[in-house]
């Protein structure tokens, strides 16, 4: 028997699944351990061996591979635990990272910032001015070299640098991305003086025209190479050390895997990746179910589209999947810094299951978020020191929890540390826990369905018409609550039990991927042979690097990207675009599905042919299937109505009713002892060993033939 691997790192629990030969998954689950995530890792494999009857050295002696959704970076730079980086760039061009983009930098925070301009103040600089060093070099956008580089200078540039104590370098000239000979140079003299060092070239991390965004993906990617590739580094010695011999895959934000050596040279890829597992996942059911389903449109039960809410320990991370792929966006941000690499859109919110709870004294109100007890001290029931309230506290105290079997048992939840740490927040507004604790779930699932609603609005889609995936150890807790005031007709909790480890799952079943991209600035009408020219090469890439992992060429699918928009607009769509030898009907084929895109986003009516068209970059995705994991179910019950429909008990649940709290008896089933076909009507609570789903009054729940709990609202 072998076995696939998935781990997830989240900002309070690991999640581990393990897949083996003929299907069947396991769930493992560990607190996390920052700032020695490996350990976390290795507790939460150790969970899963344990689930199998097996040992840790048994389960990984037999592993044929590992895939891991990594935040090592996201939290080094959230935390601005990172390298101390040197920059080098074309002389006269060392403010780029200064000066940012005017205004471009408040894309995305809200009208009320953006409205009080004398209150805006520009981010902390990523790389201070005394550590920024131009260089006398200069490339012409054509490729030819105007001013060549000095060997020596660069290496007077190194030597001060390292006395400063830089810890790593970031390259960004202007044009490397047309020839990068300088930048390659640059690198050598480095590998010389100082062999260990990390150097990160803006030619390597984001190839494309665009001076400030490709310098951000450089320095950003130079601030977090090593901290990311000593994490690597002790954990494949960790892996190794417990009897594990193959390779290590990580999620990379673009929406699949890379291999250990690639997130090492480009780290930058994996910064955002922690919820695009959850989403892969999501997108991967979807289409299973609408394959299941026979002509069903893309998402279960017909709908059009997902949002996939992934609610965990911290955040609510949020993205959409349409006609079964995660919707895309060109470049990522890190708070004002934009920066090219390709990117699924997931959007983040500070609400999650270790939210805090606590009065403002501002608005004499309850406030809940955006700051987390996380995995140390976590909530105040976990008894690990915390004393805070926090969502989950609030959880436990109207009956949503059941404390003395959370997590299969293996936590038994403090009532009484929860009741008091809610009450004592309460004590300025005269309520006691349990008002308190109604409140606090009601503000919680208002900023999430606010976080969803937004969303979807900018992307041009409507919560009305969509189905919502929920996972995490929050989610299907709390759909039910955010899910009705989006007026969403459908909820879905993946798999059942597999909810609270979905994203684990994802990476177990993801694809391997390799994404490059070239950026060019040209205007219709397009020259054929230039386009051609460069999906050949960029393909020719993408293939040799994942024959260069030991992929077969015969599996590996390529699939082209579009940046364009019209020419005398802003707004930039990343579209599919065809395949083979570019002619005029290719051309027009490109040119239509853009519009047909803008319209469904910016409203019918909205394209305009007239303006032009402009394409700003393109990119080649290469995929392949390298994991064994398949979507099955988990045995609960059967399809022939052999489960136990019946409750195992009743508990009482507190409704919100803040001023006049009132609770009534709520029948719990066990999500295992449902099969397909049973239906049920709320309130109801489903529990799994790892995942308890609330189904509010009048919500209708049913069970799929993948284990899948439906609520129709």
């Amino acid at each position: 028997m072998t076995y696939v691997i998935g781990v997830d790192i989240g900002g309070t629990f690991t999640d581990t699944v393990v897949v083996d030969d003929d299907g069947t998954p396991t769930i493992g689950k560990a607190s996390s351990t920052p700032p020695d995530f490996e350990r976390g890792f290795i507790d939460a494999v150790s969970s899963a061996a344990e689930n199998m009857n097996l040992t840790l050295g048994d389960l990984l002696g037999d592993a044929a591979a590992i895939y891991h959704g990594s935040t090592i970076g996201t939290n080094a730079l959230v935390e601005n635990k990172v390298a101390k980086v040197g920059l080098l760039a074309t002389r006269g061009h060392g403010d780029a990272l200064a000066m940012m983009q005017a205004g471009e930098r408040l894309m995305g925070e809200r009208p009320e910032v953006i409205a009080h301009a004398a209150g805006h103040e520009k981010p902390a600089p990523l790389v201070p001015k005394g550590l920024i060093a131009e260089v006398d070099e200069r490339i012409a956008r054509d490729g030819n070299v105007l001013v060549a580089l000095q060997e020596e200078q660069i290496r007077k540039i190194v030597a001060t640098q390292l006395e400063l104590g830089v810890e790593a370098f970031a390259v960004s000239f202007l044009w490397s991305p047309v020839n990068a000979s300088h930048e390659n140079l640059v690198k050598r003299v480095i590998a010389e003086v100082a062999p260990s060092t990390f150097v990160s070239l803006s030619s390597e991390v984001a190839p494309r025209p665009g001076e400030y965004k490709r310098t951000v993906a450089a320095v950003l990617n130079a601030s977090i190479g090593p901290v990311m590739s000593s994490y690597l580094t002790r954990l494949e010695k960790e892996l190794a050390d417990e009897g594990y011999e193959g390779g290590l895959q990580l999620m990379s934000c673009s929406g699949g895997l890379i291999d250990a050596d690639e997130a090492r040279r480009r780290p930058v890829l994996t910064v955002g990746s922690g919820p695009v597992a959850g989403v892969i996942g999501s997108a991967a059911l979807s289409k299973r179910a609408a394959t299941s389903a026979g002509d069903r449109e893309a998402g279960s039960g017909g709908q059009p589209g997902i949002i996939a809410t992934d609610a965990g320990g911290t955040t609510l991370d949020v993205a959409l999947i349409y006609d079964g792929t995660a919707v895309p966006r060109p470049s990522s941000r890190h708070g004002q810094y934009e920066y090219y690499v390709p990117t699924v859109d997931v959007r983040s919110v500070g609400a999650g299951g270790g939210s805090i709870i606590w009065y403002d004294p501002r608005f004499d109100s309850l406030r809940v978020g955006p700051r987390s007890a996380g995995a140390r001290p976590g909530p105040a029931c976990y008894g690990r020191g915390g004393t805070e309230p926090t969502v989950t506290d609030a959880d436990v105290i109207l009956g949503y929890l059941n404390p003395d079997n959370f997590l299969d048992g293996k936590i038994t939840l403090d009532v009484e540390a929860a009741r008091t740490a809610l009450a004592k927040v309460g004590e300025p507004l005269g309520y006691g826990a349990e008002q308190v604790a109604a409140a606090a779930v009601k503000i919680l699932e208002s900023q999430m369905a606010d976080a969803i609603r937004l969303m979807c609005l900018q992307q041009g889609y409507d919560t009305r018409k969509m189905t919502i995936y929920a996972y995490g150890g929050a989610g299907p807790v709390h759909a039910g609550g955010y899910g009705a005031d989006l007026g969403s007709p459908q909820i879905l909790v993946p798999m059942g039990n597999f909810a609270a480890g979905w994203s684990a799952f994802g990476v177990s079943t993801s694809e391997a991927l390799i994404v490059r991209e070239a950026g060019i600035s040209m205007v219709a009408p397009f020259d054929q042979a230039a386009l051609n020219e460069i999906w050949t090469r960029l393909e020719a890439e993408v293939q040799e690097r994942l024959e260069g992992q030991g992929i077969a060429a015969n599996a590996i699918a390529l699939d082209r990207y579009l940046d364009m928009k019209y020419v005398i607009q802003t707004n930039v769509l990343t579209v599919r675009a065809p395949d083979g030898q570019y002619d005029d009907n290719s051309i027009e084929e490109m040119l239509q599905g853009f519009d047909d895109e803008y319209e469904r986003r910016f409203g019918a009516g909205s394209s305009h042919r007239d303006a032009g068209y402009s394409i700003n970059g393109v990119q080649v995705h290469g995929r392949a299937n390298v994991s064994n994991a398949s979507l099955t179910g988990m045995g609960g019950g059967d399809e022939n109505g052999a489960g136990d429909p019946s409750p195992i008990a009743h508990r009482d649940v507190i409704s919100y009713q803040v001023d006049d709290v009132d609770s009534e008896s709520v029948p719990v089933f066990s999500g295992g002892g449902l099969s397909v076909g049973d239906e049920l009507t709320g309130p109801a609570i489903l529990e799994y060993p790892d995942t308890t789903v609330v189904v509010r009054e009048g919500q209708q729940v049913s069970i799929d033939e993948f284990d899948n709990v439906i609520i129709t609202l």
